[in-house]
């Protein structure tokens, strides 16, 4: 049995006629009788009676009837679900960064996002932060927001934008007042990063490593705020974005210095697997993060999610 014919039989049920049918149908007269015919022949009973010129259901076609009911409504729904999907008005974006100061301002893109999207639902997934791209070619999550460019012809990257990275200082720090850092200052430095491996640090990525530099210490904290306060106690220095310690520069008895003469720059991507077709609303969710990040946060710090 066939889905022609539990639509036959729904619409026969609720014309009552079989030119009415036929109409409805849009077959011709012959081709709905021969079909009503092949599919009681093939269950062995008889669906329809005819009284008064109107063809009416047997016990047989009442219990056809309603799984037909059942299994039209579930089809349709179905093929609407699938629609929207392809049109990008639902589905679900399983979403990690490679730096923990990345979630001060994504619940911002979030809420902006979802007034445009409500039926997307955007999933955080913080247990692969700081993670390399193996979480998506695993099909763990479905986008890295990351700045460490791993090549790889599985992955899409695009370009979101690019932030500055500042050392940061207590008050009184030799480092205060200079026009920028070098290397080599942070050689008899305890410096505070959120996470390792090194390699995923922009300072050591770019400028320690290459130089064969190593701090006199290296401490792990994952939370801005108590790393703020290890350098308020001129215990370390820190190296972070411009735009993640803007508003303690307000408030904090912290200063902000250049590292290097040329600044140290980094750029952030949207990682995605590059071998499937993107549901609708990728593109306008990546337009929302470069929004967001190239203002530096700013909604994120009138909004006082800092």
């Amino acid at each position: 049995m066939e889905l022609r014919h539990l639509r036959l039989v729904e619409t026969v049920a609720a014309e009552g006629n079989l030119t009415r049918a036929v109409n409805k149908l849009n077959v011709s007269a012959s081709a709905l009788s021969h079909q009503l015919r092949e599919v009681e022949n093939e269950l062995g009973v008889r669906l329809f009676l005819r009284v008064n010129k109107r063809l009416v259901l047997t016990e047989a076609g009442k219990i056809l009837l309603r799984s037909a009911q059942k299994v039209l409504r579930e089809l349709e729904q179905a093929e609407y679900e699938l629609m929207t999907f392809r049109d990008g008005q639902v589905g679900e974006l399983r979403v990690t960064t490679c730096c923990y100061t990345c979630y001060h301002w994504l619940p911002g893109v979030m809420k902006s996002f979802s007034r445009e999207f409500p039926g997307v639902e955007i999933k955080i997934l913080t247990e692969y932060t700081c993670s390399s791209i193996a979480p998506l070619l695993e099909g763990k999550v479905d986008a890295i927001i990351t700045s460490n460019l791993e090549p790889n012809p599985a992955v899409k990257f695009t370009e979101l934008f690019r932030d500055e990275q500042m050392a940061v200082v207590v008050s009184g720090h030799p480092w205060e007042g200079k026009p920028y850092v070098e290397e080599k200052d942070f050689a008899d430095q305890n410096v505070i990063i959120y996470s390792r491996p090194l390699e995923s640090v922009t300072l050591f990525r770019q400028l320690l490593i290459p130089q064969n530099i190593s701090p006199k210490k290296i401490i792990e904290v994952q939370l801005t705020e108590a790393q703020i306060e290890m350098v308020k106690a001129g215990y370390c220095v820190m190296v972070i974005s411009n735009w993640a310690i803007e508003p303690y520069l307000k408030t904090q008895p912290i200063v902000a210095v250049p590292v290097t003469n040329k600044g140290l720059h980094r750029t952030w991507y949207f990682a995605s697997l590059n071998n499937e077709k993107q549901p609708g609303y990728y593109e306008p969710f990546i337009k929302s993060l470069a929004i967001q990040m190239r203002d530096g946060g700013k909604e994120a710090v009138q909004k006082g999610v800092f």
